[in-house]
């Protein structure tokens, strides 16, 4: 309440007469409030890519060219790498010539069996002989075979040369420089880069075995245990019986915020996604957590300048999952709520009889010495409440203790007492004042 001035005589509405050396100490009020209240899941989290890749040469040599830039990012199909092409196309011109040399041999061996077939039917050869020559063609028909996967082996050693990206995503710093020898060897270095696709980026976060119960719990897995755990006899149910279901909890909404600007503390939780998977098939003993995992967009930004993703992989998050929905809540700020030992109150500010007094506990007297009678105004009174959940609005849930509606001090509470009277002001009416005072 620094700035906050006090000044003399009743306040709005105030009956009692002005007591010179009795000025009111103003303070800065609220009412209670009455909505519904979200209930929350907090938990942290980490970004993980949709799918990593290590982009590997799958034949030897040097390597000749690079058509990325570290950390760029790229699109599916787009150029990476090139390994030396000129072994490769020789070794695919060589396997072409032995195809058309198999192709001629295979049309000579047909028309020495055709032939053949001629004379054998004229009574002119053996049928021996006629056999001879299909086995000839047969053979002839299998080297063509052989020599066609010999050209698309060497068409495909060729096209591995030229490396492409298989997904969108960002780019490493590549991890061999041009010249070097590359290879499948242990000897030599295989990969070349690795891509990160970041767009859908993934979430994982960790939950309590208490909270995943709960969860389920409120999907209506409970009401539907109890039923099943009820039949006295085991009975499966085959695939055939039901249709296909998701498990519990898929396609749960959640959000998440980032950890940005000065305060790593602020949340804006301006990131919606939803569950899509559960990481563990088991609770962890040690820890007593499960891992789930959840999807959001990541789409790639461009400014006038540039373009890049929001999200990188590791960055620590805030994850928010819904967990209760409370109807009616009693609602005040945090920053209004006091605590004495183990309880908790707030100074409510109503109307009550208040009779002046000195510091000390006397009556005080008025200019012609006589006793000044009570009267009505605002006074301050202690109100123990029972708490219950924080929001994300700073404002906090009261199960029992006030009523909607109720006027509470939110700040100046260091400058009262119970029972003593107050000039209450709502914070807009004193913003107005001290902007009118400015100026």
């Amino acid at each position: 309440m620094t700035g906050c001035s006090r000044s003399s005589g009743g306040g709005a509405g105030a009956a009692g007469p002005e007591v010179s050396g009795t000025p009111k100490t103003e303070v800065i009020v609220d009412s209670v409030g009455k909505d519904d209240a979200q209930i929350y899941i907090y938990t942290e989290g980490r970004t993980v890519p949709s799918n990593a890749v290590e982009i590997r040469t799958r034949v030897s040599g040097y390597l000749e060219q690079l058509f990325f830039k570290p950390g760029a990012i790229v699109k599916e199909g787009d150029r990476l790498a090139l390994v030396e092409q000129a072994t490769y196309q020789i070794a695919r011109d060589a396997a072409k010539a032995g195809l058309a040399n198999e192709k001629a041999k295979l049309a000579l061996a047909e028309a020495n069996l055709g032939r053949t077939k001629a004379l054998v039917e004229r009574g002119a050869m053996s049928t021996e002989e006629y056999q001879s020559q299909l086995a000839n063609r047969d053979m002839a028909l299998a080297a063509v075979d052989v020599a066609e996967t010999n050209v698309r082996n060497a068409e495909l050693n060729l096209q591995y040369t030229d490396m492409r990206s298989p997904i969108t995503g960002k780019t490493t710093k590549n991890l061999v420089d041009i010249g070097n020898f590359v290879g499948t060897t242990s000897g030599a270095q295989a990969v070349i880069l690795s891509i990160n696709q970041l767009d859908p980026m993934f979430v994982e976060f960790k939950l309590s075995d208490r909270q995943f119960l709960d969860l389920k719990d409120r999907s209506g897995f409970r009401g539907v245990f109890n039923e099943a755990v009820s039949i006295s006899e085991h009975t499966d149910i085959t695939p055939e019986q039901t249709p296909e279901r998701p498990l519990a909890l898929m396609g749960m909404a959640i959000d998440v915020s980032l950890m940005t600007g000065v305060n790593v503390f602020s949340f804006d939780f301006d990131i919606p996604g939803k569950i899509v998977a559960l990481i563990d098939n088991q609770i962890n003993f040690a820890s007593a957590t499960i891992t789930l995992r959840a999807e959001v967009r990541n789409p790639l930004l461009q400014t006038d300048t540039a373009e890049d993703y929001m999200i990188y992989p590791n960055q620590v998050c805030r994850v928010r999952i819904p967990y209760e929905t409370v109807k009616d809540a009693i609602l005040v700020r945090e920053e209004a709520i006091l605590t004495d030992l183990d309880t908790k109150y707030v100074l409510v500010v109503a109307k009550g009889m208040y009779h002046p007094k000195d510091p000390y506990g006397k009556p005080l007297l008025d200019k012609d010495k006589k006793e000044i009678p009570p009267y009505e105004t605002d006074v301050v009174y202690r109100r123990d409440i029972k708490m219950g959940r924080l929001l994300d609005s700073q404002m906090r849930i009261v199960l029992d203790g006030l009523k909607p509606g109720e006027t509470y001090i939110v700040q100046g509470v260091q400058r009262v007492r119970i029972g003593t009277e107050v000039k209450p002001t709502t914070l807009e009416e004193y913003k107005e004042r001290r902007a009118a005072d400015l100026r």
